[in-house]
């Protein structure tokens, strides 16, 4: 991992000071100017959906962008944030990571520089990666990025192209994805493949093969480079890392094209609002309701059936409604509780 930036602790700003909770949208940061105005796009809509403010924040890099080239506001990394907290007596720092997967940055970095900043009795709350529990949001949100290129099955290869990681639980988080999409969209493995742009010399980093550079020799047809990457900047922008190298391997005759950024679709600010109250191990999931419903009209007419096989007497009434409406919802609650149980959170 790459040191962080050493910079001088001021106040910053625009981070007024407020009582209790402060809520920090944080990504891995960049160099590029773009990259922090779209995380502070994000920050915004995100403050708009949940009536609260929402501050921008990145783990490094980004107070390394010239000010003027960002509306004249400084960057701000979470090592100022977090000082900036303290000194305003604020009681709960609560990340939201805009992050694929359990990125160090996350689970090592942030919880390290909160602990250094000797935080008193502040607390620090990460809630989870975008990826949450299976994928599925992000999944759909591939999906329409996919098709937004003008992509149809059987125009061309898919390559599921992320940043690469030194984790394997990351990289492990793009391969589920390139599954659920390879579901959803009908496709074989060689019509997508997840790959990755680098990664770290040495066997133990195996596990991010293929690179993009080789994945490319595979594909067919109109290849689309689907972008798992939230905002542009050194890598994922038009004339980045990932077009560079596209540009480079791709082999003669081959055509791609890069699909859009996750950052700039309409569902990411919703997941993220929805994650900051994700307080509950149980996350009601919308998603399983329709089979929850459909397994409960089951049940009521297997109810009903069995009711025709018991005595008078013990379907009288409330004794009769009890056993067909209630044995039914009971098991419902315990589908649609356990189906939506939520991973837990990082802390």
């Amino acid at each position: 991992m790459n040191q962080p930036c050493v910079a001088i602790m001021e106040f910053i700003p625009h981070l007024k000071p407020m009582a209790g909770t402060r809520i920090l949208l944080v990504d891995n940061g960049s160099y590029e100017p773009a990259a922090t105005l779209g995380l502070r796009g994000l920050a915004k809509e995100v403050g708009q959906l949940i009536g609260k403010e929402v501050h921008p924040v990145s783990t490094m890099h980004s107070t390394k962008i010239d000010p003027a080239l960002l509306g004249g506001q400084p960057a701000v990394i979470f090592e100022q944030a977090v000082q900036q907290a303290k000194a305003d007596g604020i009681e709960e720092l609560v990340v939201l990571p805009l992050f694929i997967g359990p990125s160090r940055a996350i689970t090592e970095y942030l919880p390290k520089v909160f602990a250094d900043a000797q935080p008193g009795a502040m607390k620090l709350t990460i809630r989870q990666p975008l990826f949450g529990d299976d994928g599925f949001e992000l999944t759909g949100m591939l999906a329409d990025n996919l098709r937004a290129t003008g992509w149809t099955k059987g125009s061309g290869t898919v390559l599921l192209c992320d940043h690469g990681s030194p984790i394997p639980e990351v990289t492990a988080c793009r391969n589920a994805l390139a599954a659920s999409l390879r579901k959803e969209l009908g496709l074989k493995p060689e019509e997508l493949i997840a790959c990755s742009m680098e990664r770290r010399e040495g066997a133990e980093y195996d596990f991010n093969e293929p690179l993009l550079e080789h994945a490319l020799q595979q594909a067919k047809g109109d290849a689309v480079i689907l972008m798992l990457f939230l905002l542009p900047g050194r890598h994922a922008g038009a004339e980045g890392d990932v077009a560079t190298i596209a540009k480079e391997h791709a082999p003669a005759g081959l055509r791609w094209k890069l699909s859009p950024l996750l950052g700039t679709h309409f569902q990411l600010p919703e997941i993220l609002a929805y994650n900051v109250g994700s307080t509950s191990p149980y996350k009601h999931d919308w998603r399983v309701w329709p089979t929850g419903c459909a397994m409960y009209m089951l049940l009521m007419g297997l109810m009903l059936i069995l009711s025709r096989c018991l005595p008078d007497a013990a379907m009288e009434y409330p004794y009769g409604l009890g056993i067909v409406v209630g044995i039914p919802f009971s098991i419902l609650l315990i589908y649609v509780s356990s189906r939506s149980q939520n991973r837990t959170e990082v802390t």
